[in-house]
């Protein structure tokens, strides 16, 4: 129970930061796309490198499980397809849909609903989709530490420094 709480309380954080940097926001979204407002943009590298040098630091003081799942190319090739489908079509990435629904705005509450629909159509496509698609393209749990030989946080620090440092000091909004 301890660890639903406190996964619950992570979550109500981070919605609230993807409210207040303003990720559910149509015009902002729009220009994320345009690649004229960098903010979002902003948001997600901030979030990806302090999260990547977190996850590695909590690894080498014993605090985290790194789980590494397999590396199923076709599949990740074809959700990062559709993913970016419905982004483009709903505004919404499944974290920001619902923090929308939590504002009470109605197409999140549809894009959830598409979301919902979207993974019941996977369940009942995945025994053909695994021996069509995702099998043979499956290369197993490899990672950049197996293939370089250098440890994680060695590769961790410079990736979460680059993506700040993009972040911060590279990125700037292009309005016209």
């Amino acid at each position: 129970m301890q660890t639903l709480t406190i996964g619950f309380l992570i979550g109500c954080g981070f919605g609230a930061i993807l409210y207040m940097g303003g990720a559910t926001s149509y015009r902002r979204i729009l220009g994320t796309l345009l690649l004229k407002d960098m903010t979002i943009i902003k948001l997600m590298c901030t979030a990806i490198g302090v999260g990547t040098l977190g996850i590695y630091l909590l690894d080498l003081g014993g605090l985290a499980n790194m789980s590494i799942k397999p590396a199923y190319v076709g599949g990740v090739a074809i959700g990062g397809i559709v993913f970016g489908i419905g982004w483009a079509i709903s505004g919404y990435c499944p974290g920001t849909c619902v923090v929308g629904a939590a504002e009470g705005k109605s197409d999140a509450l549809f894009t959830i609903l598409g979301g919902l629909t979207g993974v019941f159509l996977f369940a009942l496509a995945f025994p053909f989709l695994e021996t069509a698609i995702l099998e043979p393209l499956n290369f197993g749990k490899i990672t950049l530490r197996d293939l370089t030989g250098i440890s994680g946080i060695y590769l961790a620090i410079p990736f979460s420094a680059m993506l700040l440092a993009l972040a911060f000091f590279v990125l700037k909004d292009k309005y016209e």
